[in-house]
């Protein structure tokens, strides 16, 4: 059979894949399908877009080998809990319908169908516990779903995302969530903050209170973090995770050791849209805060290789 000439519209506000994306069908995705896609540093770019306010969908949440599935009648409600929430997903996707066409029933299917889909992969989230929620669908709203899926998988494949994809080495047969094993935190790509602590755990690391973490921007040799202003006057861990080289740097910030403010200089920065998280960019060679040209390298006090 001769296949199909597809027609897509594809907008990449910052003109890569990297920011934000959103990808919709004009001809041939049922139900008026759309995807946005976004970074979880950018992801205020997304929630604050006013295309997907008040918009019903599934969503899933991505490591480069792990996804969590969820649904919600509010997306912009549920991802801005999730950013706060889970810590170790590095993007997100979201399924919605340009007119919500979308019901409760369809989008509890497509949930259901996505875990189902991720737990033969091998590639689900632990938290994901369940095959999603049953539902009663008619053979026809059902039929259209699986195509609205296709669609779905046909545009992950286009941005590279493949945790939808088994690998070779796994076989036919239907992996179950009580089959699926961890890797050892020696062998695991580190990414993960949850990850990346109880790693250091293992190390003989001791965490304190306030604790801050970062892994090296896809792309960029800085790491980007917002940690809280109270942290000044507390003092604070700091962990850097070079995932390119592998090595983890865990840093310790005694109280009192900066001031901040807006502009001035000598002092970190602060967000103007959040005046209470500092803006850090550390160059990953310098141990350098682009912005406010303050050094975090003498805080150094541990070097881990992974």
């Amino acid at each position: 059979m001769q296949a199909k000439a597809k027609k897509i519209t594809l907008y990449l506000e910052n003109g890569t894949l990297d920011g934000l994306v959103n990808i919709s069908e004009t001809d041939g995705w049922d139900f008026g399908g759309e995807l946005y896609s976004c970074p979880r540093d950018n992801v205020d770019a997304l929630v604050n877009n006013p295309f997907i306010n008040n918009k019903i969908g599934v969503y899933l949440l991505l490591s480069t080998d792990r996804v969590y599935v969820g649904q919600s009648i509010d997306l912009v409600s549920r991802i801005t809990q999730h950013k706060l929430g889970k810590d170790w997903w590095e993007r997100v996707i979201l399924f919605t319908s340009k007119n919500n066409e979308l019901n409760q029933s369809h989008i509890t299917y497509l949930e259901s169908k996505l875990i189902q889909k991720a737990i033969e992969c091998s590639t689900v989230d632990s938290e994901n516990k369940t095959f999603g929620n049953k539902t009663c669908l008619g053979i026809g709203d059902a039929k259209l779903l699986d195509q609205y899926l296709d669609e779905a998988f046909f545009v992950l494949e286009l941005l590279g995302i493949n945790v939808f994809k088994k690998s070779k080495e796994q076989t036919k047969s239907q992996i179950t969530l009580s089959t699926i094993t961890e890797k050892t935190e020696e062998d695991r790509e580190l990414r993960a903050k949850s990850e990346t602590a109880r790693f250091l755990k293992n190390k003989g690391i001791i965490f304190t209170k306030n604790f801050s973490y970062s892994k090296l921007q896809e792309k960029k040799n800085w790491f980007w973090i917002n940690p809280k202003t109270s942290f000044l006057d507390e003092g604070w861990m700091l962990v850097l995770n070079n995932q390119v080289q592998k090595k983890i740097y865990v840093l310790k910030v005694p109280k009192n050791s900066f001031k901040c403010s807006f502009d001035i200089v000598g002092t970190l920065i602060v967000r103007k849209d959040k005046p209470y998280y500092i803006d850090l960019n550390i160059d990953t060679d310098t141990f350098v805060d682009y912005r406010s040209k303050l050094s975090f390298k003498e805080f150094i006090i541990k070097e881990i290789d992974y």
